[in-house]
């Protein structure tokens, strides 16, 4: 069974989740690491849901979602009729979708595999694993590689994901070479601290053509960024807003 060192977990169900955007329809809001997305056993455990429902917000509809290491922004809508809206959007591949990930490689020797991938992916009972047949296709870009600050034995990657397959990153890095730190279900070493967050995303809203862009800000599951990473993240935000005002001139 795979296991996250303590400093990954955020326990205290007393703190708030930071809240981006509220719609009629859809929250946009940042999960933090160690929390699951919600418990359907025990709907009273500390949860993703669980938390927002004691800020105000129930009824509420999960369109995606983050392993519980995971940290970073989540979509969650607020009727039936966006769940289904998103549900499409997903299917249709429709999301943009960026995430920083940690792995135990130094950018040396990983600067390699900056490119696209394509792999199949399996489930395996709580997991997921690369087969040579019978899984199902999944794609993702490693768009940049820099070295984590401090630590010259790592490396930040920027991927963009194009597929929300089952641990998809963690499986598909791991497969190459570069498991996540921390990540021992997958490789990596136990001593690491593991970081995977969920960074940018831009969705066509519910009743509109508008797409918005969400970033997510600073916050204290995210290790320090090499400046090249910072400013690819911003230049990326900046190229997908500026996609948005050529669709529509009017929007903001």
């Amino acid at each position: 069974m795979s296991r996250f060192r303590p400093q990954n977990r955020d326990t205290r169900a007393d703190q708030p989740i930071h809240i981006l955007d509220v719609t009629p329809h859809e929250i946009v809001a940042l999960k933090p690491a160690g929390l699951a997305c919600e418990l359907p056993r025990d709907p009273s455990a500390d949860s993703f849901l669980r938390r927002l429902a004691a800020q105000g917000f129930t009824g509420l509809r999960l369109v995606h979602r983050l392993d519980s290491p995971t940290c970073g922004l989540m979509l969650v809508a607020r009727t039936a009729e966006a769940a289904a809206h998103y549900g499409q959007e997903i299917t249709a591949r429709n999301w943009h979708k960026w995430y920083v990930a940690q792995v135990a490689l130094p950018a040396s020797k990983a600067t390699h595999l900056v490119g696209p991938h394509k792999a199949y992916l399996k489930t395996e009972g709580a997991g997921a694993k690369v087969v040579r047949s019978g899984g199902k296709p999944s794609f993702l870009d490693v768009t940049l590689v820099t070295p984590v600050p401090n630590v010259p034995s790592e490396s930040h990657f920027l991927v963009q994901l194009h597929t929300g397959r089952l641990h998809q990153i963690r499986v598909m890095l791991s497969h190459r070479g570069a498991p996540l730190s921390g990540d021992t279900r997958y490789g990596g070493p136990a001593d690491r601290k593991f970081y995977l967050e969920h960074t940018i995303l831009a969705a066509r809203m519910y009743g509109s053509e508008e797409l918005r862009v969400w970033q997510a800000p600073a916050h204290p599951d995210r290790p320090q960024w090499a400046l090249a990473l910072t400013d690819a993240v911003n230049a990326q935000v900046r190229v997908l807003s500026a996609s948005l005002l050529e669709a529509d001139p009017t929007s903001c």
